[in-house]
């Protein structure tokens, strides 16, 4: 678990640090207060199981630069925009750390491309003076392990994805037992092809008993769940409720349980790991957050999971300190506020007791 993270150069974050993380991080500030930024420098450091992680996130953003040559087979990203102001900057690292327990880091940086980095197919394409993208991985306990991945840069900032590849693959790495990290956008489509590759996980596992318990929490009645050849959400997802004699179709339950059921089929594939939700109180009516919270912090209980979650609603995070002030142990869950001073970005931490009497009194803390 993630006890401190500090965030240099990262797109918004000059020099960010912040600590004393719970198992569940209520994120909140203004728009473009760098909510969204933060759960992905976790995800650049959480994600230890999946070296392209840096691609999955420009790929979200839409960071993709033109092909310029249409029979080329391979992505182009555009570097840029993960530095702060969108600008290429070779003289700052990205740096992205935590420092307790086991302490991780990853490190983006842009350096002279060397002889042996790997040559791009059309070298009248790179500068004169060369550099190359470097993403690197250090996990510290008993032994340093190191991954690094390459990718030489084209004129413009931008590289290809089939350039992005690993000069140093550690096997002590890949064997492991690593860390990994599940990221629900709330942009992201839940449809049913998204739900069956979860499913695909989940089914004749443990983990489809713990995804029946974390449904219960919301429907008491829920018994059994299962996919259907009607790859449609609403009519390939069937849940078989107690004391019906019939499964019944998802979509007869409301779009709020299908974004409960994409919450919790998640945050079971992330046992052991990290959980990211952005903008968590989507497709949720707010008389069902406060259920949705107590889902939250008894799964992450359960199943040993962090949570790191966003939202801009007050009635979330209402809904969030009536859900934590309901448990014995209230330590499990905390709000942080990013707010800007001067030209940082700074956050302000809420403990359980500070929270709720700002709910109390209406105090703003978004």
């Amino acid at each position: 678990m993630l006890r401190d993270l500090s965030i240099h150069n990262y797109r918004c974050f000059q020099d960010f640090h912040i600590d004393d993380l719970a198992r569940v991080n209520l994120i909140v500030g203004m728009n473009n207060s760098g909510k969204t930024s933060l759960l992905e420098a976790v995800y650049l450091l959480a994600d230890q199981s999946n070296p392209h992680r840096l691609l999955d996130l420009l790929d979200i953003r839409g960071e993709i630069a033109p092909l310029g040559d249409r029979n080329s087979v391979s992505q182009k990203y555009q570097i840029s925009h993960i530095f702060p102001e969108h600008k290429l900057n070779f003289e700052q690292n990205i740096l992205i750390q935590s420092h307790k327990d086991k302490p991780i880091s990853v490190q983006i940086q842009l350096a002279p491309i060397t002889q042996s980095s790997q040559i791009v197919e059309d070298v009248s394409e790179i500068n004169d003076q060369a550099f190359e993208l470097i993403f690197e991985l250090i996990l510290i306990d008993e032994d340093e392990v190191d991954l690094k991945m390459k990718a030489p840069l084209f004129q413009d900032g931008s590289f290809e994805r089939r350039s992005f590849k690993s000069t140093k693959p550690s096997k002590q790495l890949l064997n492991s037992s690593i860390q990994g990290c599940e990221f629900l956008l709330a942009t992201r489509d839940i449809g049913f092809d998204y739900l069956a590759k979860l499913w695909d996980q989940i089914t004749l596992t443990p983990k489809e008993e713990s995804l029946v318990k974390a449904l219960q929490i919301l429907e008491p009645d829920v018994e059994r769940m299962s996919f259907t050849s009607s790859q449609t959400t609403n009519s390939g997802i069937l849940l078989k409720l107690r004391g019906r004699p019939h499964p019944i179709p998802l979509g007869s339950m409301g779009e709020g349980m299908r974004r409960i059921l994409a919450l919790s089929m998640t945050a079971v594939t992330a046992e052991n790991n990290v959980l990211l939700v952005d903008e968590i109180e989507t497709g949720l009516h707010y008389e069902k957050q406060t259920d949705m919270w107590r889902l939250v912090l008894q799964m992450a209980k359960q199943l040993n999971i962090q949570v790191f979650a966003t939202t801009h609603s007050w009635d979330c995070i209402c809904a969030f300190q009536e859900a934590l002030d309901e448990l014995e142990d209230q330590s499990i869950g905390k709000l942080f506020r990013l707010s800007q001073k001067g030209d940082k970005i700074v956050p302000v931490e809420y403990t359980p007791e500070e929270l709720s009497a700002a709910v109390r009194q209406s105090i703003e803390v978004r």
